[in-house]
């Protein structure tokens, strides 16, 4: 049976997120210190919180958030635990990059540490809502046509699969904020969700200003073909070659992204149990009826993760988990 490591996207830590592991593993502290001398980040920003949501996700959180799952894959690997299949969402796709051997680890963290550079979003206020509808409504027509790429004010930046049960889905929307506001007007309460600290439209092609900023970095970045298999979450094939994953990389500002494809990767490689790495929305990946996924983001959650290792029978050597 295949072991799968996945790891969702980023504004998901929270204040403390990876300080217990910190305080308890070696091998987080070590790499800890290596970050710092990748990224310039002190050991004690990176496990502080002093912004609002994305200027921390900008300036700190997404390297803290790679800081946290890299660290945990260390911890899990003294235990003989290591993935035969890995795949991730957005900030977690890059991530899940890394763990596949596509990148090194400096490499990743010089990435990210490259977009505490980045300029603001350009032209009119942007942000992202989160849309919970029922599982048969047709998108097209509640969300009206013309808003979406046609008209260039709102997108589908993410589909993030079935919630409540299966009764729902949620998706998350990027556009101008004038559209969200419009939309979330018009449709029932609760329906949409806003957040007001996030003010740049991710996964659409109000981004590109973040594409063109990143490319002289990501083109200079060495890569190497994955050594497990690396379910994408934007294609529904599986991503083999070095040149398939920087593309990946270049495109994740801009392109749609989705967590049932990173399932459907999954379940194609007969996955049956995956650990859900660091940070996360939890309750969107629990959903899934034929991938059994257990939360790792602190130590107290360790014995549940080799406990579940070991009721499903999977296999631990030097190597991996087989």
């Amino acid at each position: 049976m295949a072991l799968a490591y996945i790891v969702d996207g980023g504004l998901n830590d929270q204040p403390g997120t990876g300080a217990d592991l910190y305080e308890r593993f070696p091998a987080v502290r070590d790499l800890y210190a290596r970050v710092h001398e990748w990224t310039g980040l002190s050991v004690g920003r990176l496990l502080a919180w002093e912004l609002p949501a994305q200027q921390e996700f900008r300036q700190v959180g997404a390297i803290r958030q790679a800081a946290v799952v890299l660290g945990l894959c260390d911890v899990l690997a003294e235990h003989g635990v290591r993935p035969d299949v890995v795949g991730g969402l957005s900030l977690g796709g890059r991530i899940s990059a890394c763990i596949a051997g596509s990148l090194s680890r400096q490499g990743l963290f010089e990435l990210l540490a490259r977009l505490r550079h980045a300029p603001p979003p350009p032209g009119p206020a942007q942000g992202v809502a989160a849309l919970v509808v029922p599982a048969e409504a047709d998108l097209a027509d509640l969300l009206r046509g013309e808003d979406l790429v046609n008209g260039g004010r709102l997108y589908v930046a993410a589909e993030l699969g079935v919630v409540g049960g299966g009764r729902d889905r949620m998706l998350l929307l990027a556009g101008y904020r004038a559209a969200l506001d419009e939309l979330a007007a018009r449709l029932p309460k609760g329906t949409v969700r806003i957040p007001k600290d996030v003010v740049a439209a991710y996964h659409s092609p109000l981004s590109q200003y973040l594409v063109d900023f990143l490319d002289p970095a990501l083109t200079a970045t060495p890569f190497r073909d994955p050594a497990i298999p690396l379910c994408s979450c934007m294609t529904p094939r599986p991503l083999t070659t070095a040149e398939q994953v920087r593309e990946e990389f270049r495109l994740n500002p801009v392109a749609r992204v989705s967590l049932p494809q990173v399932f459907a990767g999954l379940e194609a490689h007969e996955v049956e149990l995956a650990l859900l790495l660091g940070p996360a929305q939890v309750d969107l990946f629990l959903e899934s009826p034929n991938v059994q996924v257990v939360h790792v983001e602190s130590p107290e959650h360790l014995p549940e993760a080799l406990t579940a290792i070991h009721d499903f029978g999977v296999q631990l050597s030097a190597g991996g988990a087989r």
